[in-house]
């Protein structure tokens, strides 16, 4: 097991199938709802902030896994928002979570999603086109086989909203753009940059 701390925010996790037969889990039968499932998390969160001080307590977190193909995973954390006392209320017990950092324009505006084919790819990209779509896009191809486009304009958050974009939803799933970035750096390779949606929409 080996813990990359990204930064203050971000931590990556290597996990080797040694790793993975230890804690006698599989990456694609994960239930997060399932208690052996945080355990293990939580688990490994422990060993990372003794590893390399990357410390997530009382915070909200986002995790990613992404098989690898020696048999083990990788692991990226993000925080999202920390615990703190909730001042509007005279139970000290109650907590209520606040963002870390506030975001610039660019990061909250900026989406990722990820497909399972290049088809459906360039599929959106052809409806995204076709409906007037002209802001900076760029796709990847991932090594887990994966293909991912990134699209300024849209909501991060992974949310989204029913509106003229949802349909996106129908052929990819809304990723966390930072998280991806990461994932892409060490594991990606550019198709196309800036101009995405108007390129692969004429193939």
């Amino acid at each position: 097991m080996e813990f990359i701390r990204i930064n203050d925010f971000k931590l990556k996790v290597m996990l080797n199938k040694s790793d993975l037969d230890e804690f006698d889990i599989k990456t694609d039968e994960l239930d997060y709802s399932n208690t052996e499932t945080k355990r293990m998390f939580w688990d490994i969160i422990g060993r990372a902030k003794k590893a390399v001080g990357f410390c997530c307590d009382g915070m909200k977190v986002l995790v990613q896994l992404y098989s690898s193909r020696d048999g083990g995973c990788e692991m990226f954390v993000s925080k999202l928002e920390k615990a703190v006392r909730s001042s509007d209320d005279d139970d000290e017990q109650s907590l209520c979570y606040k963002p870390l950092y506030k975001k610039t324009v660019s990061e909250s505006r900026t989406g990722a999603f990820s497909f399972e084919s290049l088809e459906w790819l360039i599929s959106v990209c052809r409806r995204l086109f076709g409906i007037g779509y002209s802001e900076k896009s760029s796709a990847f191809a991932g090594d887990d086989g994966k293909f991912y486009l990134f699209l300024d304009g849209l909501d991060a958050t992974g949310y989204f909203p029913l509106d003229e974009y949802s349909f996106i939803n129908e052929y990819g799933i809304p990723e966390n753009a930072e998280a991806i970035q990461s994932f892409l750096y060490e594991h990606g390779r550019i198709i196309r940059k800036d101009d995405a949606v108007k390129i692969l929409s004429m193939l």
